[in-house]
């Protein structure tokens, strides 16, 4: 990964400054840096803000892909992890959150900071501390509001008579992802002075939910259009394949795919669905093997040739947190069949299909429409790749800087 093009030697020299007396931007992560999409999306912010002189710390777990001098990096050693190494992941990874918050909470103290950003389930003291020295309070949030999100799911899972969400021991229940999800993320969202949110779907969710634009900043991620390439429709092979990608369970709408996929019937078809495997998806997924075309593929060989191979990209999602599936998509020349949860960036129409969640019907259509359709399909995929170069990571650090700057302004003009 190359350093943003706007660098310049002045700019890291000003970042350079003595602690004492620079006061910018500190942010914080629980999220490997470079791994995962909440790592790579850490290491770009972070690339950003050095970049444009305003990077006072980092507050993170490991140094993966930082290319920061090591003053500005505070590396947080989870020294609890000896004693609940042992834990579900869903319950370790909460503890790592907390224990974030705590470390970033007494960096704030000691030294202040002119604005926060922190993510959601990770950053509900240091927010507050944060406010308390005057900095700016921003939260990154990759889901819709946490009310939106639960009604959304709950529905589904009642109508299929499954326990949701999930339980856990009493005494573990305050480190359950909806336990804190329903307490810690409602409260982060109250005392942050911004969200940003990566798609429409979650920005609109909290509009629903009366929170006023000007504390809500919709903040498109990036993708690397370089490694993502599109290929001809004429030289792709004949097989009509449809690509997935995500965890495997009810949440991503895989339910109402597969019988789609079923009724569609084609004899030159693949499916392909690329994810981990959880376990209320295996007994479903068994009623399916029979068609011989639904291929399972685990994370590792998702790749920039997967997506090559493909001819559609499909995501009928419920509640999506993260969109890089999608943007990848697009920057390989698919067309898109999404729901509007699913975040994507595509427009109904043009790059793609939107189509309403939960329903196979519409689903069904649009993949039928792509399949007998190759000119309208090849037309929309080249959309797509125009539509993918407004979503490049430079634009994103620009957008990104340009909001902190934005936000420290406002702070200035007010104090």
């Amino acid at each position: 990964m190359q350093r943003l093009p706007y660098f310049t030697e002045a700019t890291a020299r000003r970042a350079m400054a003595d602690n004492q007396g620079f006061s910018g931007v500190v942010y914080a992560t629980a999220s490997s840096p470079g791994r995962g999409e909440a790592g790579e999306v850490a290491v770009r912010a972070l690339d950003a803000a050095w970049a444009a002189g305003l990077l006072q710390q980092a507050i993170v777990y490991q140094r993966h892909d930082l290319r920061l001098p090591p003053a500005r990096v505070k590396k947080v050693r989870f020294r609890p992890h000896k004693f609940f190494s042992w834990l579900p992941a869903r319950y370790y990874f909460s503890l790592k959150r907390a224990y974030l918050d705590r470390v970033t909470r007494k960096f704030l103290r000691q030294y202040g900071a002119a604005l926060f950003h922190g993510w959601t389930h990770e950053c509900l003291e240091s927010l507050q501390t944060a406010r308390v020295r005057g900095a700016v309070a921003v939260l990154e949030r990759n889901h819709a509001h946490p009310e939106h999100c639960l009604a959304l799911l709950q529905e589904e899972y009642d109508a299929r008579g499954l326990s949701w969400p999930p339980a856990a021991p009493s005494w573990l229940q305050r480190w359950s992802h909806w336990a804190r999800e329903q307490e810690q993320a409602l409260e982060e969202c109250r005392r942050a002075d911004y969200i940003l949110l990566p798609s429409p779907f979650a920005y609109d969710s909290f509009r629903e939910q009366g929170y006023s634009p000007e504390k809500l900043k919709f903040m498109p991620r990036g993708v690397d259009t370089a490694r993502f390439q599109p290929v001809a429709w004429e030289e792709k092979d004949a097989v009509f394949r449809v690509l997935f990608v995500g965890s495997l369970r009810l949440s991503k709408g895989l339910p109402y795919l597969l019988e789609a996929w079923a009724r569609l019937g084609i004899k030159d078809g693949e499916l392909l669905l690329a994810g981990t495997m959880h376990e209320e998806m295996r007994f479903l997924l068994a009623r399916y093997q029979g068609l011989g075309n639904i291929h399972l593929l685990n994370y590792q060989e998702v790749s920039p040739a997967l997506y090559a191979r493909a001819k559609v990209f499909c995501l009928p999602s419920l509640d999506e947190g993260r969109i890089r599936a999608s943007l990848a998509a697009l920057a390989a020349g698919l067309p898109l069949v999404v729901t509007p949860e699913a975040g994507s960036l595509a427009r109904d129409g043009q790059e793609g299909c939107i189509v309403p969640a939960r329903r196979t019907e519409p689903l069904l259509a649009a993949l039928e429409h792509l399949y007998r359709h190759p000119d309208a399909a090849a037309a929309m995929g080249e959309k797509a790749r125009l539509r993918a170069a407004e979503f490049t990571w430079d634009h994103y650090a620009q957008r990104l800087v340009a909001f902190y700057q934005e936000a420290l302004a406002r702070k200035g003009d007010s104090s």
